[in-house]
Formats: structure tokens, sequence, C-alpha cells
């Protein structure tokens, strides 16, 4: 079993890699302050998503479902209202006409 070491220009290879990995410090910082803000920011969309969970119902469908029913309810009751006024000018016309048999048909 032999054992192979890498050639002369490996090493500087790998020597200059190994140099480039040391973290420039301004570079870390700002990696610092983006996994703050990374963190911040999870944060308020936990936040938000637990408002979310917590907030009522959407009651817009009941809502549609009432003005559909005001609007009918109303509807019914003009039709009422135009039913009633017709009745009313009926029974005037009827009380005008008994009005005149028993002036012309006096029952005493």
């Amino acid at each position: 079993m032999t054992i192979s070491f890498p050639s002369k220009g490996a090493w500087i290879i790998l020597f200059f890699a190994c140099a480039s990995c040391s973290d420039d410090p301004e570079l870390v910082a700002k990696r610092e302050l983006q996994r703050t803000e990374i963190a911040r920011l999870q944060g308020e969309v936990a936040l938000a998503e637990e408002r979310l969970r917590n907030m009522p119902e959407d009651k817009g469908e009941d809502l549609k479902a009432a003005e559909k029913q005001l609007n009918e309810l109303a509807s019914e009751a003009n039709k009422l209202e135009a039913k009633i006024a017709e009745l009313q000018q009926r029974k005037t016309d009827l009380e005008a006409r008994i009005a005149q048999y028993k002036v012309k048909y006096p029952l005493n």
C-alpha cells in the first residue's frame, strides 16, 4: 500500500484556497446583520400568522345572504303594499256602490 501526496501545484492551490477561507470582518458583520434581520422578519411573520389564526371568521357570505333576504323581503313588502292599496280602492268603490244602492232602495 502506497501513500501518495499531492503535487506541488496542488499544495499551492490548497494554500490559496485556505487563505481565502478566512472571513472578512466586514462580510461577517454584514452576515450577522442579515441573520438578525431574518430573525426579526421571521418573528413578525409568526406574529402576523398568529393574528390571522385568532381573527374572527369572515362574515362576508353571511352578510351577502342577509342582504339578499332583505331585498326579497322588501320586494315582498312592496307587493303587499300595492295589494293593500288595490284592496282599499276596491273597498272604497264598493262602499260607494252600497251607498248609491241605499239611496236608490231605502230599507225602511
